[in-house]
């Protein structure tokens, strides 16, 4: 395992499951064949399904049956609609399937208005592992691509042959140029998982390679509800807005979070707490090293401060991850359950650490600017916001003037969450919102400003937002701001 600073981090989780290759195998009808499929046809008796290697397709039905049959359902029959997602899983498990997990943000979508060719972007792990002849094109031919199949199971088997292309000019020597790969080609600027309202969404990319061919198709799902997007981070364990996670067929799991382009966190056992060695710190003593030793940045503004002490906490995380997990990696196990059990805990403490890290290093930076704020009070019966300004005993007093109550609710992302905040401290009009998501809709965001949500975002996310709505943006400082003007004595 690598904990130099690298920027990868893999840790065995549950292998995904291995099928056994159904007759047929590769010299079945291609992904990329449409097969004609009247809708007599579709009786629900094999759910309209074509072998495909190791795994199975959902039979890809032509534009022309398509239109006379109408939107056909992922999948038919008896399989009930909350097992949809499951079987999904199941199909794309295998030697052969390569996933890819991440957020799409307003630069994977058409969020953003007067995008040409739009799409999303596609990691250098992912060309690395699953499209090894392109990387090796990259070195010397200039923008090479490659088409592939894609169906979009999550979206009535939305189907289209994408190209991925690298833009290389900067790998190619061209000063101030691109390397950077896209998928692009997806038929309609509203097609699913470009379209603006995917913005925000999670997604998994499930890539089919055999041998040491690139990958010859895609299937992808898109979460349709929130309920979805908890069963996916269930499987593929958490994954942070900008950083996607790749799994291979052996369960392997690679971040694609970089380390600080500023200075390093990664901890070398040597550099560690003796206390740390022993049992795995609780999430408020990482963050408080971090910002009491290894990234104060106390000189920046607190936009820059939150992201780069963010960053600089998950590389510590991980290298203490690294420290207790690898070692029981190497020891076998008595039997599968004691395996998936021990899977499940590296999982479930990733995802603990996933939800409170944000809160945590919101607190440190507003001790640091010296506002008054409680974190996690109970304000209206069960109601628990994440941050009330002034105090909670502000807001309990009925005689404290309301127009200077604030509230932030800190969410790394916020796409099926934000009406969450809606119920939160009832005295509070207008709710704030802090979130590290990488853009949002138009329509998105004005169905919050209907609801007096104001969204709070770092300033470097800003640029990730489509322009026109950074005026309806409010950053971390400017959100201080006005509550240091709220708390100022009266003259």
């Amino acid at each position: 395992m690598d904990v130099s600073g690298t920027g990868t981090l893999a840790v065995a989780l549950p292998p995904l499951r291995q099928r056994t290759p159904v007759s047929g195998g590769l010299s079945s009808p291609r992904m990329s064949r449409a097969i004609d499929a009247p809708c007599a046809n579709y009786d629900g008796e094999d759910g309209g399904r074509s072998s495909f290697g190791s795994a199975t397709l959902l039979r890809r039905v032509s534009p022309r049956s398509f239109a006379t049959c109408g939107k056909r359902r992922i999948t038919e029959g008896s399989v009930a609609k909350e097992n949809e997602l499951s079987n999904w899983f199941e199909d794309v498990s295998g030697p052969e399937w390569i996933w890819y997990a991440k957020y799409l943000s307003a630069n994977d979508t058409y969020a953003k208005p007067n995008v040409h060719q739009g799409g999303p972007y596609v990691a250098k792990e992912v060309l690395r592992l699953a499209f090894p002849r392109l990387s090796h094109r990259s070195a010397k031919e200039r923008n090479p691509d490659i088409l592939l199949s894609l169906v979009v199971d999550s979206h009535d088997g939305y189907e289209a042959t994408l190209r991925l292309v690298w833009y290389n000019s900067k790998r190619l020597g061209q000063k101030g140029g691109r390397d950077e790969a896209r998928l692009t080609r997806w038929g309609a600027v509203d097609a699913p998982v470009v379209s603006a309202d995917s913005t925000g969404a999670l997604a998994v990319f499930a890539y089919h390679r055999v041998g040491a061919k690139d990958a010859d198709a895609l299937r992808v799902w898109v979460a349709r509800t929130l309920d979805e997007e908890e069963r996916i981070v269930e499987r593929v364990g958490p994954v942070d807005p900008g950083d996607g996670v790749v799994i291979t067929s052996s369960g392997v799991v690679v971040s694609g979070m970089a380390p600080s382009a500023v200075r390093s966190c990664v901890l070398h056992p040597s550099r560690m707490p003796q206390a740390w060695k022993e049992s795995f710190p609780p999430g408020d003593e990482i963050v408080s090293r971090v910002i009491e030793s290894l990234m104060p940045a106390r000189g920046l503004d607190v936009d820059e401060r939150l992201l780069r002490r963010r960053r600089c906490e998950y590389e510590v995380f991980r290298s203490v991850e690294a420290y207790h997990v690898l070692p029981e990696l190497g020891k076998p196990f008595s039997t599968v359950d004691a395996f998936l059990e021990f899977a499940h805990s590296v999982t479930n403490r990733r995802k603990s650490r996933s939800g409170r890290s944000l809160e945590l290093q919101l607190a440190g930076i507003f001790r640091e600017e010296g506002v008054s704020f409680s974190h996690g009070a109970v304000a209206d019966e069960r109601s628990r916001p994440d941050f009330l300004f002034p105090s909670i005993v502000a807001y309990r007093d009925k005689e404290f003037p309301r127009e200077r109550l604030r509230m932030l609710a800190a969410k790394t992302t916020v796409k099926d969450r934000w009406r969450q905040v809606l119920a939160e401290a009832s005295e509070v009009h207008t709710k704030h919102l802090l979130t590290l998501q990488e853009g949002v809709s138009e329509a998105q965001l004005d169905e919050m400003t209907r609801h007096n949500v104001i969204l709070v975002v770092p300033e470097p996310l800003r640029k990730a937002f489509p322009k026109q709505l950074w005026s309806r943006l409010k950053t971390l400082q400017g959100f201080l701001e006005e509550v240091r003007q709220d708390q100022r004595p009266a003259s």
